[in-house]
């Protein structure tokens, strides 16, 4: 048998491959924000001037989320998306219009909730591997929307764009908008591993009641539609200790798909709420970030006041844990029976 023999210049970059692999996954990927939230927002306009919804841009886990949310009775029959670092790499005519029949993320009317629609595209799909210089990525969102009367016909149909610049200063009207994705400055700790997004489910074997829990796929928003991401929503519950189940990557809210990786406790007073999250004991599983609501209502609350199950506009976030195994929230101002989400970004999983 033959042995291959590396020449000089092979083994440098195998080495580079090998310390490349190493480095990959140990910094955690964000949104470069002004305000520091990590959810870019942009209003949602139909016929250039009508403000229909919005089109928020997070990332969650190893995938760049772009969410649209209707209002005041539209909703979505169409979405056609495109995400790329240059804007040439676009779709588009000669004169610069786009081609939203070519764009890569599209869907034409299959919508669980035509209110909400959130669309994962895996960061290292866009090229994005940290730890990398921070990127401007440019975002076109486009969506043909409809106006929905009380019996539920169709009395107005638009084209609608995402806020921003427009594409071509004469012609059509489409608008595009840039974001940055960033590394965080420290790597968490057990580089090479890969991390979940994971929840509180308090039907587990600790549960006192399994009917508080409540998936976010069989809650029905505010007008009528459902939520198309895992997780759950835990309540109402009244004063008193509670302890559930923290699940890793149970798609479809199945625990059955998922990782049991630690307990979320919760001691209420009537008007002040400890929560701590705590990764199992002697397990290699440790936590990122974490994002927390605890309220009245079964679920947070967007900028618009719309209900929201994206982790990153909960009202309560620890978003640079590096590593931590526990983690604590003292919330207080709060009376009567009380909802809990609680979601974590836990690492500890073997590399794929």
């Amino acid at each position: 048998m033959k042995t291959q023999l590396l020449t000089k210049p092979a083994v440098l970059w195998a080495m580079l491959a090998s310390m490349l692999a190493f480095s990959i996954g140990a910094h955690a990927a964000s949104m470069a924000t002004e305000d520091g939230s990590g959810i870019q927002t942009q209003i949602l306009y139909a016929g250039q001037t009508t403000e229909v919804g919005t089109v928020t841009t997070e990332v969650v886990g190893e995938n760049l989320v772009v969410t649209y949310n209707t209002i005041g009775g539209w909703e979505l029959n169409e979405t056609q998306l495109w995400v790329g670092n240059d804007i040439a790499d676009m779709p588009q005519t000669r004169q610069g219009n786009p081609k939203i029949g070519n764009f890569p993320y599209k869907n034409e009317g299959e919508f669980v909730d035509p209110t909400s629609y959130s669309i994962e595209i895996p960061l290292n799909i866009l090229g994005f591997i940290c730890p990398v210089a921070d990127t401007e990525y440019f975002v076109a969102a486009h969506a043909t929307v409809q106006l929905i009367d009380g019996a539920g016909s169709v009395i107005q149909t638009e084209t609608a764009w995402a806020d921003g610049d427009r594409f071509v200063e004469r012609g059509m009207w489409g608008t595009f908008f840039t974001i940055t994705l960033t590394c965080d400055d420290t790597p968490p700790i057990g580089s090479g591993e890969n991390c979940e997004t994971a929840f509180a489910y308090s039907g587990g074997t600790n549960a006192i009641d399994t009917d508080i829990t409540n998936s976010f796929l069989d809650i029905v928003d505010e007008d009528g539609g459902s939520f198309n991401r895992w997780g759950w929503s835990n309540g109402a519950v009244s004063a008193g200790s509670y302890s559930w189940d923290i699940y890793a990557g149970a798609g479809q809210s199945d625990i059955a798909k998922g990782t049991l990786v630690g307990t979320l406790t919760v001691d209420y007073d009537g008007a002040t709420v400890d929560v701590t999250y705590t990764m199992t004991a002697g397990s290699p599983y440790y936590m990122d970030e974490n994002h927390l609501y605890v309220g009245n209502d079964i679920l947070a609350r967007d900028v618009n006041n719309e209900f929201t199950v994206a982790p990153g506009q909960y009202p309560t976030i620890h978003d640079d844990l590096n590593g931590a195994t526990t983690d604590s929230y003292t919330i207080g101002g709060l009376s009567d029976n009380i909802y809990v989400v609680a979601h974590a970004v836990v690492c500890g999983f073997p590399a794929e």
